[in-house]
């Protein structure tokens, strides 16, 4: 019992509450509400009616009757919950009573052009479950699709935390070529980057001193980019090192060469003739 007061307590979806929002649920319900009632065609809306054209037209009049009150409802319930929040239990009473509103209105429509005068009550019963029918889809499918709109605003939310919490604890957060988190290195156990077709190599320090080596689907140009602050750097066409870690830059007969404390070993990155100027810059400096 805790659990469902937990789950029924909580709010609902921001982006049902957002006049955005509202008007795409709208525009969903009218479009798939229109075709389902084609499809469905509810006996109980077209009895008494006869020719195709005309109960095409009384189907068709249904549909824009219940959306002008289902619009008229959620337009109420957008400006009633800007003063006061809903909760999730509140909501789910609230599109109850819209579902009933729809099939009261529709049912006194229907028992005006009943040609055979059922009586109004079987008339209202056989409407509330044809709305119920004909409205579960929309309901289901613009609900899943809220839900999903708030989880990514909540994990785009989170991602921004995470890469401003980066800064402040000198952490290196590395995601994939999806935006994908893959693994976080304090930047001072960061040794550099190694391109390999269309991934790459990340290679740093674990806690014992030892160089590890993680895969990362990404490239080389995206970790300088979103890393160049650290003083992390391109030195060649296939490396990217942490200039933290650079303890000697040396000239040799291949061309110019780093070595990198990496902690029980000392690692040798070669660097191009396209860098070296750059690389010779930063080192001095």
């Amino acid at each position: 019992m805790r659990i469902k007061r937990i789950k029924m307590e909580r709010h609902i979806p921001i982006f049902m509450t957002e006049k955005r929002g509202v008007l795409h649920f709208l525009t969903l319900v009218f479009i798939l509400a229109a075709l389902f009632s084609f499809v469905y065609r509810p006996n109980v809306f077209i009895r008494g009616l006869e020719g195709e054209g005309r109960s095409n037209y009384y189907v068709l009049s249904l549909v824009i009757i219940g959306y002008i009150i289902m619009s008229a409802s959620r337009f109420a319930f957008y400006k009633i919950n800007r003063k006061h929040p809903f909760t999730f239990q509140q909501f789910c009473w609230w599109i109850v009573l819209e579902l009933i509103f729809i099939s009261l209105g529709l049912s006194l429509v229907g028992w005006s052009v009943d040609s055979a005068q059922r009586p109004f009550l079987p008339i209202m019963l056989h409407t509330s479950i044809s709305v119920v029918t004909i409205l579960a889809l929309p309901y289901t499918i613009s609900w899943l699709y809220f839900a999903l709109q708030e989880k990514k605003q909540v994990i785009s939310e989170i991602s921004s935390q995470i890469k401003l919490v980066d800064k402040d604890r000198e952490v290196l957060n590395f995601y994939d070529e999806k935006d994908v988190f893959r693994i976080s290195i304090r930047i001072d156990d960061f040794l550099y980057a190694q391109s390999a077709d269309n991934y790459i190599y990340i290679f740093y320090l674990n806690n014992r001193g030892e160089k590890m080596r993680f895969m990362l689907r990404n490239s080389l140009k995206s970790i300088e980019e979103s890393f160049s602050s650290y003083n992390i750097h391109r030195c060649h066409r296939f490396y990217v090192v942490n200039f933290r870690k650079v303890r000697v830059l040396r000239k040799s007969a291949e061309g110019l060469l780093l070595e990198l404390d990496s902690g029980n070993s000392c690692e040798v990155i070669p660097v191009s003739k396209t860098y070296a100027t750059m690389v010779a810059e930063l080192f001095s400096n």
